[in-house]
């Protein structure tokens, strides 16, 4: 049987699931959720992929910026169950 939505699972228990796939490599940001674009301006963009849709963050100056937004985006998407795949900044200093 294939994947559905209305699978018996939960929304937080299928993210699960899907975020435990190894992060992809293609868009060349250290952080999940975020790519970079051709743009000069703003070269980073944030986007998120479940349950069939796209959700867009937005585009964001620097890298750090847009994992950020993405980690408001997939707690506003999905809830409080996303906690344990969210990106985590380093701190300098």
């Amino acid at each position: 049987m294939l994947y559905s939505s209305k699978s018996r699972y939960s929304k937080g228990e299928r993210w699960l699931m899907l975020t435990g796939r190894p992060h992809s490599i293609r868009g060349a940001s250290r952080f999940r959720g975020v790519s970079r674009t051709s743009s000069l301006h703003n070269p980073w963009r944030t986007s998120l992929r479940f349950d069939g849709r796209v959700y867009e963050g937005g585009r964001f100056a620097t890298e750090e910026e847009a994992a950020l937004a993405w980690n408001d985006l997939v707690l506003r998407v999905i809830g409080p169950e996303a906690k344990p795949r969210l990106n985590v900044i380093p701190t300098h200093g």
